[in-house]
């Protein structure tokens, strides 16, 4: 009997110890980051949130000359309130080395007033078709704060 638990204890340990070492690596959200687009930048029009016409989003696929790709959601906020924003961009490489499907979750963030942010997706080396949809929560994480766009680059 004291030798089950002894061996119970040092695997419990030893599972313990392989969780707090894998955690934060795997669960490290994208965060919003500024963005600038330029001629490598295929993009999605801007289109306004369901709750406001001041804040607009779009998905934008950036691709370099070796062909490397990878999605970007983009929220700009032209009001004069800060809003919370929240998003999911599920990205579809069918055409490259690494074909399959990627979800990154865009942690809330405050978008304050005349800033632009971008939320980065995987990048795919090599990708020849590359295509994204994104939801964007404002204000709030129920449907009706919900907006959805696609775009394929």
């Amino acid at each position: 009997m004291k030798k089950t638990l002894g061996l119970l204890a040092a695997s419990a340990t030893m599972i313990g110890a392989g969780l707090v070492n894998a955690g934060p690596a795997a669960a490290a959200p994208p965060y919003w980051q500024p963005v600038d687009t330029n001629s490598n930048w295929s993009c999605s029009p801007y289109k306004s949130h369901r709750l406001s016409f001041n804040i607009k989003f779009k998905i934008c696929i950036v691709r370099n000359a070796n062909n490397d790709a990878q999605a970007v959601l983009v929220v700009q906020n032209s009001g004069t309130k800060a809003a919370d924003i929240r998003g999911v961009l599920q990205t579809e490489n069918t055409g490259g080395i690494y074909e399959g499907s990627w979800r990154a979750t865009c942690t809330h963030s405050t978008l304050n007033p005349g800033f632009t942010r971008g939320c980065f997706n995987q990048t795919f080396s090599g990708t020849r078709d590359i295509a994204a949809t994104s939801q964007l929560y404002m204000n709030g994480d129920e449907e009706a704060n919900l907006s959805v766009d696609s775009w394929h680059g």
